[in-house]
C-alpha cells in the first residue's frame, strides 16, 4: 500500500505541476483551457484518495464507513489545497527565474516543460513543435 501511495503522490505532483502552465500561451487556447480544465477537475480526485490513503496506512482509520467520510471530508479539503499548491509552483519557478537574473546564469525553459506541455497541444501543434524541436529552434519559454 506505502508503494502505492508514493506513486499516486508522484502522480499528483505531476498534475499539479503542469496545471501551473498558462492555457493560454498555447496555439489553440480553447483546446487547451478544456484540457486544463479537465485535468483540473480530476486531480481533486486524486488529492483526495492520497489524504485517504495515508490516513489508512498510518492507522487512522479503518472501518469502510469512516474511509467514506474521510474521502468526503478530503475531497473539500483537496479542492480549496490545490488552488494553493498550483500557485506555490508557479511561485517557486518565478523565483528560480528571478535567481537566475540576478546571479547571471541563462535562462531556459523548465526542464520538465516540454513534458508538461504535450497535453495542451492538439497533435498538428505537437507534430509541429517536435519538428521545431528538430530543427533546432528550441521550444517556447
Amino acid at each position: 500500500m506505502k508503494w502505492l501511495l508514493s506513486v499516486a503522490i508522484l502522480w499528483y505532483w505531476w498534475r499539479v505541476y503542469s496545471l501551473s502552465f498558462n492555457p493560454d500561451q498555447f496555439p489553440n487556447r480553447t483546446y487547451a483551457h478544456s484540457v486544463w480544465d479537465r485535468r483540473a477537475d480530476r486531480s481533486f480526485f486524486l488529492g483526495a484518495a492520497i489524504v485517504t490513503g495515508f490516513l489508512y496506512v498510518v492507522g487512522a482509520i479503518h472501518s469502510w464507513w469512516v474511509i467514506a467520510l474521510s474521502f468526503a471530508a478530503s475531497l473539500l479539503v483537496v479542492m480549496f489545497l490545490q488552488p494553493t499548491l498550483v500557485g506555490a509552483v508557479i511561485l517557486t519557478r518565478a523565483g528560480i527565474t528571478m535567481l537566475k537574473i540576478k546571479t547571471g546564469l541563462e535562462l531556459r525553459s523548465p526542464f520538465l516543460a516540454p513534458f508538461a506541455w504535450t497535453y495542451y497541444l492538439t497533435k498538428e501543434d505537437r507534430k509541429q513543435a517536435l519538428a521545431d524541436l528538430r530543427a533546432g529552434k528550441g521550444l517556447p519559454s
